[in-house]
Order: C-alpha cells, then sequence, then structure tokens
C-alpha cells in the first residue's frame, strides 16, 4: 500500500471518528452521562493514536526516501567508477597496441 493510500484510509477513519465524537459531546450537552464521557475520552485516545500512525507513516515513508536515495547515489558512484576504470584500461590498452 503506498503512503497515499494509507494517508487517505487515516483521514477517512479520523472523519468518521470527528463525526462520531460531535454527535457524542452533543448527546453529552444534552443529557450528561458518565458512560457518555467515558465513550468520548476512548473516542479522542483512539484518534490520538490514529493521528500518531499517519505522523509515523509519514516519517517512515520519508526515510525510506531518503535510503532509497543514498543508495541511488551510491550506485551512481559506483557506475562512474566502474567507467573510469573502463577508460583507463582502454588507454591502456590502446597505448599497448599502439607501442
Amino acid at each position: 500500500m503506498q503512503i497515499r493510500q494509507v494517508s487517505a484510509a487515516l483521514d477517512s477513519k479520523l472523519a468518521q471518528l470527528d463525526k462520531k465524537l460531535k454527535q457524542l459531546e452533543q448527546e453529552q450537552r444534552d443529557s450528561p452521562s458518565s458512560q457518555r464521557h467515558q465513550d468520548i475520552e476512548a473516542l479522542q485516545q483512539v484518534r490520538a493514536k490514529l493521528e500518531k500512525s499517519k505522523a509515523l507513516a509519514w516519517r517512515a515513508h520519508e526515510l525510506q526516501d531518503q535510503n532509497d536515495e543514498a543508495n541511488r547515489a551510491r550506485q551512481r558512484l559506483i557506475g562512474l567508477s566502474l567507467c573510469a576504470i573502463s577508460l583507463i584500461g582502454a588507454a591502456v590498452l590502446l597505448f599497448f597496441a599502439l607501442v
């Protein structure tokens, strides 16, 4: 699953959670209840965890991108080194062929 899909799924869950929280908070204002208060607190905790999950997913994605870029840079360096070695080898062979 790509990060944008994960983020969209988490955003969707957060929107559903926000809607449910607003509904419970309205019900709590209309007729206070200790059970409803506990439900609201539990949903707020779940919401905080979802937000942390989203932040962690994006951070993991950023770290993976950085790692991928480091790997690509290393591969470019190896490729350029091999080209330079090949050119030196070709120059040496050409020198011996002409001597």
